[in-house]
């Protein structure tokens, strides 16, 4: 079973996103800020990544650039899940670290095809 590594602030995102995804066949690590992910990424142990963009104070930003400089999960699948429009600074780091971006409300449904495209299931 893929394991995927959820970090994200808001309770009910992450109590509602581990149930669907769980539902679709994966584990899911989870985290509530970027200290409380650091341990969990410098592991290493999870096939994908779903960052929330705003993680007051820090930005799910630092957490895909420490993904993208970690050799073991350089490659690996990441989405990050934004409710705002991007500027043009984000645009450019996310196409630049190759990952996808999941505009909230969308449908979960969108999010697991991704994740069983990305990870080939």
């Amino acid at each position: 079973m893929p394991t995927v590594l959820l970090v994200d602030d808001k309770p009910e995102i992450l109590t509602t996103l581990t149930r669907f995804l769980a539902l679709k066949g994966y584990d899911v690590e989870i985290a509530t800020s970027v200290p409380d992910a650091i341990p969990i990424i410098e592991q290493g142990k999870f096939d994908a990544a779903i960052l929330d963009l705003r993680l007051p104070p820090h930005s799910g930003l630092d957490l895909l650039k420490l993904i993208r400089e970690t050799e073991a999960l350089r490659d690996l699948p990441a989405v990050m899940l934004t409710g705002t429009a991007l500027n043009r600074e984000e645009q450019t780091i996310l196409a630049k670290y190759k990952t996808h971006i999941f505009y909230k409300p969308r449908s979960y449904e969108a999010l697991a095809q991704y994740l069983d495209k990305a990870l080939g299931r």
